[in-house]
């Protein structure tokens, strides 16, 4: 009789091998949720309008220059206003900006003199889109925006824009791009996105910045289809010329920090005599508004003015705002 073989073992994968692949597996399903609720916030619905104000308004619509979308807006015509201000909303908000609040601030515009568009960005408010991408695709939104009021609401008048947040940084973006800028009001921006989010992703996940950071970031371009690099105002501002440009920012913001507007002002001053900083004390989050309003109005009419000759000094005075 011949010797019977041994028999093999099967080799068997240490249980804690399968355990890391399942932690791994799970922690990319997260962070692409969790990508996924940041591309996809809730959109904030629209509980007022201008008239509420005592302001004389149409609704209208007009293509983004991107992606074949009609987004919606307010026109509030000043007559005879030889200056348009457009207003751009921030992250997960709408063109009414209710913290800020944005139709307070419409209608401080509207008093001096200049007529004021207010919009909401794709995805955002009433306007079509299902993405939210912080400014890589919400510049071409902000660059229709321009055109509408220069071509079709009030032919031939300069358009200068006033941004918050994501607003603030889409503005920069949509001026570099779009000559036909003539001026920017930036409150609360982000220098660039990508270092952005990579130091600040916390604050918006609520998630330990390891391992998630790093995973997140790699999804991102993947679930949203734009990369946050693209939106870096900060490399673009000599594109600005001398156009006049007004950075504002909390010395309390916790959600963009202040030194993103202080590298952008700094950045800016190298080709641009006409860039300035305001830093507001105490100011959270593009609270400089709601906290200093007589200052924040007689910056914005000293900034303005020199488009508009013909502007009215704002009303001093919190009751009269």
């Amino acid at each position: 009789m011949g010797e019977i073989a041994p028999v093999r073992k099967r080799r068997r994968w240490p249980w804690w091998v399968a355990g890391v692949a399942v932690l791994c597996v799970a922690l990319v399903l997260y962070s692409g949720l969790v990508v996924f609720s940041l591309t996809h916030p809730s959109r904030d619905v629209l509980r007022t309008n201008p008239g509420l104000w005592g302001l004389s308004y149409q609704n209208v619509t007009f293509p983004s220059r991107a992606g074949g979308l009609q987004l919606q807006g307010w026109w509030i015509p000043s007559p005879g206003a030889k200056l348009t201000v457009v207003l751009a909303h921030g992250y997960s908000s709408n063109r009414a900006m209710d913290s800020l609040p944005g139709l307070a601030l419409a209608s401080a515009l509207h008093n001096m003199g200049a007529n004021v568009l207010m919009f909401d960005f794709r995805a955002e408010g009433a306007s079509p889109g299902t993405e939210v991408t912080v400014g890589v695709k919400e510049q071409w939104d902000l660059v229709g925006a321009v055109e509408a009021a220069r071509s079709t609401f009030a032919p031939g008048v300069p358009v200068a824009v006033i941004g918050y947040s994501m607003g603030a940084s889409t503005a920069l973006l949509a001026a570099e791009d779009d000559p036909n800028v003539v001026a920017v009001v930036a409150d609360s921006p982000f220098a660039n996105l990508k270092t952005y989010l990579e130091a600040n992703l916390p604050v918006w996940t609520h998630l330990p910045a390891v391992p998630f950071n790093a995973i997140i970031m790699a999804i991102l371009p993947i679930v949203s289809g734009a990369h946050a690099s693209q939106a870096d105002p900060l490399a673009g501002l000599a594109k600005l010329g001398s156009r006049p440009v007004l950075l504002i920012a909390g010395l309390k913001d916790q959600l963009i920090p202040y030194q993103n507007s202080v590298l952008l002002y700094n950045t800016a001053k190298k080709t641009d005599p006409n860039a300035s900083l305001w830093l507001v004390p105490m100011a959270l989050h593009t609270e400089s508004f709601k906290l200093q309003p007589v200052a924040y109005l007689t910056h914005l009419y000293t900034f303005l003015h020199p488009f508009d000759g013909a502007l009215k000094a704002p009303v001093l005075s919190p009751a009269g705002l």
